[in-house]
């Protein structure tokens, strides 16, 4: 029997939902963790940070980081993991992207802490807490601003079969292959690239089972996405939101790409577009904010404030 691979699973600010699907792979799960070596899993087992700092630099085969850096501690653990590990992954749209998180990058920084902690209707003077709790950083950049990424595996949250794949790939010392098609290559909706009459929203009329979502007028982002769900949702009648970021390359614009091609099926008067499309930035730039020209640009004012 080979020897376990060694790996550490970091975590910055998130929802869990990444290593959630991790532990959805169910029985699979017997084959996977007899090979691994968990060396850092502080949202598991309870490790200190000072256990992952005391490894030699490079000494872990693979390392996972879910979450933003959106504080201090969180850019810390980023770091170290990067310096620990030999392969780095980033994990889940918010670790590729910035993510849902990412979108709190359109406010200013107390704004976001105001309705957090002191505006919100379930507190009754709440107050920022100080103690016990580390700096947030000014805003969301993208992890790879920090580091460099061997693998991206993008999802809100990666699909299990994506995980188990990727992961038994490692296992056995193969590259990760993933497919760069977009979620409209796996849609079994008939396409007739026929222009949209209306924008609907999506509990407005009946949508055909057979026909693509988005020359029914409904805003499906299939286009712009990368498939590695292979398309569940789309087959399943409902629209593409956009969860596994920009085809490849990664870098890419999604939400303009988006956009665009809205532009490209909807003759129709901007004025009409908005009066559907209530939250455009929510909506084509949901899981990509902080990596798009527009993040960048919310970005470098927010750096200039430092100057």
């Amino acid at each position: 029997m080979t020897e376990p691979v060694s790996v550490a699973m970091g975590q910055g600010s998130s929802c869990w939902g990444c290593y959630q699907s991790l532990v959805d792979i169910h029985l699979r799960l017997a084959d996977v963790l007899p090979k691994l070596d968990i060396k850092f899993w502080a949202c598991v087992a309870d490790f200190k940070h000072k256990d992952l700092e005391s490894y030699p630099d490079g000494s872990i085969a693979v390392g996972f980081y879910e979450g933003v850096a959106r504080t201090e501690e969180d850019l810390h653990l980023l770091k170290t993991m990067r310096k620990k590990c030999k392969t780095l992954i980033a994990f889940g749209s918010c670790s590729c992207f910035g993510g849902i998180p990412g979108l709190a990058n359109f406010y200013d920084i107390e704004d976001a802490l105001k309705v957090k902690f002191k505006d919100n209707k379930t507190v009754s003077g709440g107050q920022v807490p100080t103690e016990n709790v580390p700096p947030f950083e000014p805003v969301i950049r993208p992890n790879s601003d920090y580091v460099d990424f061997d693998i991206y595996l993008p999802g809100c949250p990666p699909t299990s079969d994506l995980i188990f794949t990727a992961v038994s790939a490692l296992l056995e010392g193969k590259e990760i292959e993933l497919p760069p098609y977009a979620v409209c290559h796996y849609c079994n909706r008939e396409k007739k690239e026929t222009p949209i009459p209306e924008i609907l929203r999506p509990y407005e009329g009946v949508a055909d089972p057979d026909r693509c979502l988005l020359e029914q007028g409904y805003v499906c982002l299939g286009s712009a996405t990368w498939g590695l769900c292979e398309g569940q949702c789309v087959n399943r009648g409902a629209t593409c939101r956009g969860c596994f970021g920009p085809v490849p390359p990664i870098s890419q614009d999604q939400g303009a790409a988006g956009v665009g091609m809205l532009g490209t099926y909807a003759p129709i008067e901007p004025d009409k577009i908005l009066e559907k499309c209530k939250d455009p930035l929510g909506m084509f730039w949901r899981f990509s904010y902080p990596s798009s020209h527009l993040g960048r640009i919310r970005i470098r004012r927010e750096e200039a404030k430092t100057k």
